[in-house]
Parts: C-alpha cells; structure tokens; sequence
C-alpha cells in the first residue's frame, strides 16, 4: 500500500491525516508496519499510532491457499482486529500465525504512546480518555477492509486494557464489518472489585484535579511478569520493546481515572450487538508473595469480578473460564492455551465468519504448533511438517468437520448467558438460544 491521505466517510474529521507505506517492522521478521498520523493533537503532540501485519509474501503455502479458498471461493475474507492492553504492544507472533495458518488475515494495533508508537518526550501508555482510541481503531477497521474487500467478517480481539477499549468501541461505534468480539482476561472491573472502585473514585478523582500525570503509588511486585518470561523462569523468548531507562510505564491519576470511567460504563450496561465471547482463568492469585501456583493463575485481575461484569456488555454473551490459564491465556502453559484457541476458532468459525471450516487435520496442526511456541524465531515444527497430507480447507460440511481429535478432551467450563450460551459436549460446540442468564459453574 502506498502512502496515502485516507478519509472516511463514517469517522470524518477522526480519519488519519496520513498513512504510511507497509514496511517491515523493527522488532518482528517476517513482519510490517504502518505508520497512522492523526489529526488530533495533545499538550505531547501529535497522535500516532502503529499498524502491524504478517508480510503477504512470507505466508506458508497452506496458508496462502485458505486464505484464497475464503476469500475466492466463499467471496467473504475473515481478518482479527487485536488490541493489546496497558504496558504493552503487539509481539504475541505465535498468536498471529495461528490464526494466519486458518486463513484469516491477522491485525494488530500499538496504541498510541505504547510500543511502537511510543515517541520521545511522551509519557508512556498516558491517556485520560480511553473513547480517543476510537478514531484509531475505525482506521485500523478502514483499513482491513480497503485491503480485504467490502466483504471482510471482522474478528475483534482484546486483552486486558485492550478488552475494555473494544467493548467501548463496540458499544458506542456498532462498527461495521466487526461481526463479533473476544475478549482474552479484559480490564472490565477493578482488581478491588466494583465497592472498591467506588470507594478510591473520589480520591482518583482528587488527585486527578491537581495534575492528571501524577504517578500513583501503585506497587507491582513482578510475579506477572515472571510467570511469562523464559528469563524469569517463564516460558516465553520474546524481545519486547524497552523503553528509554529514564522513561517508565507508571500509572497515573489521569490515565486511572479513564480506566475508572470506563469500568463504570461497563457497569451500567452496554449495548454490543454482536456476539461476545469472554475468556478468563479460572481462579486469580492476588497477593504479595510468590507462589509457584501463579504460573497457573490470573495474578493481575480477579476473574470473579470480570465475568460478573462481562454480563453487561450486552444480549450475546458467552463466558468461558480455561483452567490453568494465566492473566494472557494466549501466553498460558500448552494445556490452556490449546484450549483458548481450539475455542476461539470454532466460536468465531460460527459466530464471527459463517460456517467458516477446516479440515480436522489442520486445526490439530495449527493446535499442535501453537502449543509448542515458545517466542523464539518460527515455530517448532514446520508448516509443511504438520500439514502434510491435510485437507487445505473445508468451506462446508457438517460439525465433524471442525472438531479436534477425540485425545482433546476439554476440562473448560462455560456459562450460559442472555442471548447465546457455549456448551461443550464431546469435542464439538454447541450453541443454543436463551432468554434469561444462567450460571453453570463458579470460578
């Protein structure tokens, strides 16, 4: 794509003012990015943000093929919208080329004044009102449709921070091509659960009135951190990004306050018409001592308060809780992080994209490859090692079609809620129609 003014008609005046060329990405091979310069501006500058996508011409064959086989033969193209969450960007690589490798074109955002976006002299992660995401999420939508085709079903995926930001863009946008929402461990309730953030609202608030930068003390002791990393005796390599060392990631009254704001939205209820899958652990270790457990376990959110809040996000809800998953499922030890995306591939293969298939021999080996990731440079076992002999893609037929081998034996729970509820019997999902909310397990 060639640099370019861009303007849509939807988002008006919020439209990037330019558009940078895809280029290769400074931290991910086999990647790109675009640059979105906006128009809007701050007391730091301008807003920009960064777009990031796996290059077209490193696409395995078997990748390739899907791809075309959706977009040619069922002329309706599937693509991911992935927001991250706070102290964060996109470098999850094993995630995108899971889905990648299912034929589904793979984006993703850094937010303004996170990751790549990050620029001189800003305070990392600062915003103080999280609706100012909207304009860059509508480009990046704008975008993956002037690239996929008018056509394009849009998966938008959120974690953490990033969760919460996509419910509130989908509550009050409805954008379209965006067919439905899943949300990886989203930011809905405060850690103190909803009393506790009525409680510190004034005080926030307060503080915010004298000077909306003012770091908040607020101690992280690391255990999340050393749950993930291979360093830390995790079990991922990934580079992330550094900032400066004069520059930290700090929260501060104004950023906590937006944070704040929109948890209460939450609470008072949305109205997101699309179907919603919601994805946590299934218990949280909240404490201020290391326990080996924790490598099991949400050690950022209580799990409890989020999906008790993820029932007001609107009609179609769908909560699913994965044992053993970490704060990122998606980072999980194998067991639970097979389990989110066998889930999420057949969730959003109903209710995303449209009876979208694939052969029961390439689901497993996309399983398989994923589970064995560890962030270092490609995947463990090549595409052509664990595809061969599979059916490249399966655009219709029967529920069989889609399920994992019988060996996969799931152990999640999930809970019917108003609208659409998930049940899983064998290894294939069921979805059934509701009219009152309904609790089948406890986390």
């Amino acid at each position: 794509m060639t640099g370019a003014s861009t303007q849509s008609s939807e988002m008006g005046n919020d439209a990037p003012a330019f558009l940078s060329r895809w280029e290769a990405d400074r931290w991910l091979p086999g990647y790109q990015q675009c640059t979105a310069y906006f128009m809007q501006t701050d007391d730091e500058g301008q807003v920009i943000a960064t777009f990031v996508r796996k290059n077209p011409q490193t696409l395995l064959p078997d990748a390739q093929w899907r791809r075309f086989a959706r977009t040619v033969l069922r002329r309706s193209p599937a693509a991911i919208l992935y927001v991250h969450g706070w102290n964060d960007h996109f470098y999850r690589r094993h995630a995108s080329e899971f889905w990648e490798k299912m034929g589904v074109h793979f984006y993703a955002v850094d937010l303004p004044k996170f990751g790549r976006s990050y620029r001189s002299g800003q305070t990392p992660g600062y915003t103080e009102d999280l609706h100012g995401y909207f304009p860059v999420l509508d480009a990046l939508r704008d975008l993956i449709v002037k690239e996929c085709g008018p056509r394009v079903k849009i998966l938008a995926i959120g974690h953490s921070m990033g969760g919460l930001v996509a419910s509130l863009w989908m509550h009050h946008r409805q954008p379209h091509h965006v067919t439905a929402l899943m949300l990886n461990s989203p930011w809905l309730e405060l850690q103190l659960t909803r009393f506790g953030r009525w409680l510190t609202t004034p005080v926030v608030r307060g503080v915010t009135m004298m000077g909306g930068k003012t770091a908040m003390p607020l101690n992280d002791p690391g255990f999340y951190s050393r749950t993930l990393y291979k360093s830390q005796g995790g079990l991922w390599n990934y580079e992330r990004y550094q900032l400066p060392d004069d520059v930290q990631f700090q929260p501060r009254a104004g950023w906590m306050n937006a944070i704040y704001n929109g948890q209460d939205e939450v609470a008072k209820g949305l109205d997101i018409r699309v179907p919603v899958l919601v994805c946590t652990s299934d218990r949280s270790m909240l404490q201020t001592r290391w326990d080996p457990l924790m490598a099991r376990a949400d050690t950022v959110l209580d799990v409890q308060s989020v999906r008790q809040a993820a029932v007001n996000l609107g009609p179609f809800v769908t909560l699913v809780t994965i044992p053993g998953a970490l704060h990122d499922i998606s980072m999980s030890a194998p067991d639970a992080r097979r389990e989110y995306f066998r889930i999420g591939l057949e969730w959003a293969g109903l209710l995303a994209w449209g009876s979208y298939r694939v052969s029961r021999h390439a689901e497993r080996a996309a399983l398989d490859a994923v589970c064995a990731a560890d962030g270092n440079e490609g995947w463990a076992t090549s595409d052509s090692e664990t595809s061969r002999g599979a059916d490249p893609d399966q655009t219709s037929g029967d529920g069989d079609e889609n399920t994992a081998d019988d060996s996969n034996t799931s152990n999640h729970n999930g809970d019917v809620v108003q609208g659409i509820s998930v049940k899983l019997e064998g290894d294939t999902l069921n979805y059934n129609n509701h009219e009152d909310i309904e609790n089948s397990s406890q986390t």
